[in-house]
């Protein structure tokens, strides 16, 4: 029941203005920009052994397949020398950037000291490195072009403190073949990007960075050398920043990566100012909760803005010490633990990707074929509602919402990705344990003979 008071004008007027003063109208915007489906997820009752009717985590991209490895890693023995209680370089210990750089190469297959250590800059996670490699590179409101479907944060990481719009570079109509489950017509090309260029120049807006991620996330494959190569070269001759986000660099278990700073550097004329690359720890190491990120240019210009902007994201000293310690450590017989550790990774994302693609075949959903990553892009197009007044996002929506409620399957719609089509998700196989990841298997296969 209204009261007088709140039928006064003056009074609503005043409610408001007292509203608006205890909070800034960013940090309101900046909440808007999270994806919707988050609130979703986070409101229903996730399954545990007191919940087993709960719905099973299949949409954050995150590792529980490895902490037999990393506990005991991480539970060694860490000496702390005196100078680490101090404040540090703002972009890393420097014996820490020699070891990550190191481990950087042996990685991405690149010469030994190949990197320039002083380029190298470590911060608190690849979103913090990213976002201050934007800050650097581009004025707030200029455009970063993203091909579709992408990683629904990157709104996020690029636009709430930043300043940055993203333009979405659709793929589709510039390839021969239709078929959803091929993944060239995800790939990105010349036509493309200029198609993504014009619309940024139509809304008044400097088309500045393109970001690529590759391996991808959510499609769960690499870019052929070709492709990333042809945006390289669009890029220099645009004098358009190109960021190539490799996160899952070292998550590639079915095929062979390329990355964009080989490329980038075949005439071993180094990279020049248009070509940036970053990376973490937080997926090939599932160790999302250290925050370790990466980020390496050889744009002189940027590295001393990109040290300073570092100090509001250090890594600190004893987590450097600590990951240190894991990447140069040694197994019995001298062989690297990094190594081990690495094929025991590609092998289990190798046999969780081909149980979950095993009921995919049982059933015929389609797919695109997983060889990196913690995920597999799955179509399921074909069990949207039929309801024609429906909007496409409205269908899309209503199926997440009866994956979540009546299945108990919690995965990540593919609109929220901007991705072209509705009815495709993104689903991480690597987000439950052994027990859980079965019975969202059993899950899955109840859905599809009950949608058949």
């Amino acid at each position: 029941m209204a009261t007088p008071a709140s039928r006064n004008p003056s009074f609503v007027t005043a409610t408001k203005r007292l509203a608006s003063s205890l909070s800034s109208a960013r940090g309101r915007d900046a909440v808007r920009l999270l994806p919707s489906y988050l609130a979703d997820a986070r409101s229903v009752v996730r399954y545990s052994p007191e919940h087993p009717q709960g719905a099973l985590q299949l949409g954050v991209a995150e590792s529980l397949l490895l902490e037999d490895w990393l506990v005991p890693a991480l539970n060694r023995p860490v000496s702390i020398p005196a100078n680490a209680i101090y404040y540090q370089p703002t972009q890393g210990r420097a014996d820490f950037i020699d070891t990550m750089a190191t481990y950087i190469e042996d990685l991405l297959q690149l010469q030994p000291l190949r990197l320039k250590r002083e380029n190298l800059v470590l911060g608190a996670g690849c979103n913090a490195v990213l976002e201050n490699l934007c800050f650097t590179l581009a004025e707030a409101g200029e455009s970063v072009l993203l091909p579709t479907p992408y990683y629904a944060a990157f709104e996020f990481d690029l636009v709430a403190r930043a300043g940055l719009r993203v333009e979405p570079v659709t793929t589709h109509a510039y390839h021969p073949t239709k078929q959803q489950n091929d993944a060239q017509i995800y790939f990105p090309n010349t036509a493309a990007l200029n198609a993504a260029y014009e619309r940024c120049l139509q809304q008044q807006s400097t088309p500045k960075i393109l970001l690529l991620s590759h391996p991808h996330n959510p499609l769960g494959i690499c870019y052929p050398p070709s492709v990333v190569q042809e945006c390289i070269q669009w890029c220099r001759e645009r004098q358009i920043h190109l960021i190539s986000d490799e996160i899952y660099a070292g998550s590639v278990y079915g095929e062979t990566f390329v990355s964009a700073l080989q490329l980038a550097d075949r005439h071993d004329q180094g990279l020049g100012p248009y070509v940036h690359w970053v990376y973490a720890l937080s997926k090939d190491f599932a160790l999302s909760g250290l925050r370790v990120g990466a980020a390496y240019t050889e744009n002189e210009e940027i590295v001393l803005p990109l040290q300073k902007l570092n100090d509001l994201c250090c890594i600190s000293s004893t987590t450097q010490l600590w990951t240190k310690m894991i990447l140069e450590h040694e197994m019995e017989g001298g062989e690297s633990w990094v190594h081990a550790f690495r094929r025991m990774n590609h092998s289990r994302l190798a046999q969780r990707s081909a149980q979950l693609t095993a009921v995919l075949d049982e059933f015929r959903i389609p797919y695109l074929t997983p060889t990196a990553g913690l995920f597999v892009w799955i179509d399921l197009s074909r069990y949207l509602p039929s309801d024609s007044h429906l909007t496409p996002s409205e269908q899309e929506r209503k199926l997440y919402l009866e994956l979540v409620h009546t299945y108990g399957l919690l995965l990540t719609p593919g609109l929220s990705m901007k991705n072209e089509q509705p009815g495709f998700f993104r689903c991480v196989f690597t987000a439950a344990t052994e027990e859980e990841f079965a019975l969202s298997l059993q899950r899955l296969r109840t859905f599809a003979k009950e949608k058949s």
